[in-house]
């Protein structure tokens, strides 16, 4: 017999719906990915939202043709560049390490 897949863990609406936009947006990992499909394969409520925010982020891409003002690119650049490690040690302590580097460049 083979072991179970821990892939394929049983999750509920309430799971599926929080990280459906993951799955849209081709964010989440296989194993997030392969839980989701599972369960919308079994359950026809979450997969008619899927398939409609599908088809909304579709529609959006179409349609959203124009570039973000240079301001607002730069400082979603410097957000991005903001990274955040959280490790966990063998006691359960949580230790968070914030790290911020922003590059500027001189676009002129």
């Amino acid at each position: 017999m083979k072991d179970h897949d821990p892939r394929l863990q049983e999750i509920d609406c309430g799971e599926a719906l929080r990280d459906l936009s993951l799955l849209v947006d081709l964010e989440c990992d296989d194993a997030c990915r392969s839980r989701l499909e599972h369960h919308l394969a079994g359950c026809p409520d979450c997969r008619e939202r899927f398939l409609s925010e599908r088809r909304l982020k579709a529609k959006l891409s179409r349609s959203c043709c124009e570039k973000a003002p240079s301001g607002l690119r730069e400082r979603l650049m410097v957000e991005i560049r903001r990274t955040t490690v959280t490790t966990t040690d063998s006691d359960g302590m949580t230790v968070v390490h914030s790290r911020t580097t922003v590059e500027r460049r001189n676009t002129r």
